[in-house]
């Protein structure tokens, strides 16, 4: 692709088709009753067999509107993490086909493409319209989306029901607040999932959403301090967002990413905690704290079902309490996921999430008066060193004596290497080459290690819990008892290579200070 030259900024939320009459009526009242336009719009999408536009980031419709035929190309835009902005390239084509010569969308295709698109998918909407000044000098159109997505070979569809608000003049969080404003109006989730990304998932049968992993958010010395965390919310707040498809279908995975996403956020703030306004970061703190809170009972229980209970399966099968055990683990692990559903589905998550995405989005860290805030200024390669040390400063303090250590001071160690972990991946693009790698390459095996004690530690708990919510709570506890006992005996063989692991990485090389 070319590089960008038109970029899209929206926001899109998702709703029911029930609550499209007290949108519509918040809507004509923030427009002080100005009249929703509605129109027909039937757009077709196309590809190569190989779907060489989607592996390219990338989708190529055909809108048929008002007698006329948009061909339309979109890419992820700048950043892939972030969540509002998209390149986008039109040109008005002869038909409903792909006009390769097009100056603007067909100009911008992958090399070599030209002569195998075909069409895939067809979208059928009718859009509402409204334009909003909510601020002098801000203007954003609203769309109401109602239809399906179908696939040409008519084997499959999917109803869309949707709102965009596109940014025609303003501040970005402007989008934020009218969101806020419209939720309280009637329930609201984030979408982050295009018609284009729907309507690929029907061509390849529905398949179910996949956990998206960490996207590297990259930047060069001498980046300011507030321009890093900017960056790094807007990222981990997409990252979340794009698993939620995942984790509404009860894929572990995207409950785990979710949780990391939300870590490395919070490890960020902790990092340049002494450079921002102290109630402001408290709030946010306990922004992420909340939305975290419901993922790690679903976490837990995967990870006992899958790490401790999985691989003794073969072994315990048949001892007397272990199909009870994995049965009440397996309900209460299903019981955990759609709580996690339900959550992702609440108006309170989705104002905390618009809240957390215009701070971020914003920088409303500098509405704040703090001595500090000069500090936010200053180019993130001469800070970075010194969080680094605090990081490895904290680790070896509380690795001391490591055989003597309760398993109350052994959590905490591990949330100390966690926390080294995730300042070296927030810092890593200031850092290329092979020492970084190689002090990666100690701490891996260590982090790994002491969550895996934490696993076992967290275990104890879910038994007991098990075994209390049970209507015969012996033979659960019983059969519980025995497998931490024998993870316990593991956990004592490979206790003396963790104290060489650790002796290891307390004495590597700090990489940042080469």
């Amino acid at each position: 692709m070319e590089p960008l030259i038109s970029l899209e900024v929206e926001l899109k939320l998702t709703a029911d088709s029930s609550d499209l009459t007290a949108l519509r009526s918040a809507l004509a009242a923030i427009a002080c009753g100005a009249p929703l336009d509605r129109r027909s719009l039937v757009s077709t999408y196309f590809d190569t067999p190989e779907l060489a536009l989607r592996a390219a980031a990338a989708s190529l419709r055909v809108r048929a509107e008002n007698g006329q035929f948009v061909q339309t190309l979109k890419t992820a835009g700048l950043a892939p993490a972030n969540l509002l902005e998209r390149g986008e390239w039109q040109d008005i084509v002869a038909k409903n086909q792909v006009d390769p010569q097009a100056p603007q969308s067909g100009a911008r295709l992958p090399a070599g493409v030209a002569g195998e698109l075909y069409p895939l998918f067809v979208t059928t909407i009718t859009r509402e319209t409204v334009e909003l000044e909510p601020a002098p000098g801000t203007r954003i159109e609203v769309a109401i989306d109602l239809g399906e997505i179908r696939t040409v070979s008519g084997g499959a569809s999917e109803p869309v029901c949707e709102l965009e608000l596109e940014l025609k003049a303003g501040p970005r969080t402007a989008l934020y607040d009218l969101a806020l404003q419209l939720l309280e109006a009637a329930p609201l989730t984030i979408g982050t999932r295009s018609k284009s990304e729907r309507g690929y998932a029907l061509v390849e049968g529905g398949a179910a959403a996949a956990a998206m992993p960490a996207a590297a958010v990259d930047f060069a010395p001498g980046t300011s301090v507030e321009t890093v965390l900017q960056r790094v919310g807007r990222s981990c707040l997409a990252q979340l967002l794009r698993n939620e498809p995942a984790a509404l279908a009860g894929e572990p995975e995207a409950v785990h990413r979710m949780r990391v996403e939300l870590r490395r956020l919070r490890s960020m703030l902790a990092a340049v905690k002494g450079v921002l306004p102290r109630e402001p970061r408290r709030r946010v703190a306990a922004e992420l704290t909340a939305l975290a809170e419901p993922l790690g009972r679903a976490r837990n229980l995967d990870v006992f079902i899958a790490e401790l209970l999985a691989p003794l399966q073969c072994d315990r099968a048949g001892d007397p309490g272990w199909d009870e055990l994995a049965a009440a683990a397996a309900a209460a692990r299903r019981a955990a996921h759609h709580r996690v559903a339900c959550e992702i589905r609440s108006p309170q998550r989705t104002a905390r999430l618009l809240r957390l995405l215009r701070w971020f989005d914003g920088c409303e860290w500098r509405a704040a008066e703090t001595p500090a805030a000069p500090a936010l200024t200053a180019p993130i390669d001469t800070i970075a060193p010194g969080i680094l040390d605090r990081c490895r400063r904290k680790v070896r303090r509380r690795s001391r004596h490591f055989m003597r250590l309760t398993p109350d001071q052994r959590h905490r160690l591990r949330i100390a290497v966690k926390e080294l972990r995730y300042a070296i991946e927030l810092w890593r693009s200031l850092y290329p080459g092979r020492e970084l790698r190689r002090y990666l390459e100690r701490m891996k095996p260590v982090q790994d290690e002491l969550g895996h004690v934490s696993d076992i530690r967290a275990a104890y708990g879910l038994v007991i819990e098990l075994g209390r919510t049970a209507e015969q709570p012996q033979p659960i506890v019983a059969a519980g008892g025995r497998l931490l006992e024998r993870h316990e005996r593991a956990l004592l063989r490979s206790e003396a290579r963790l104290r060489r692991r650790l002796r290891r990485l307390n004495h590597a090389r700090r990489f940042w200070r080469i």
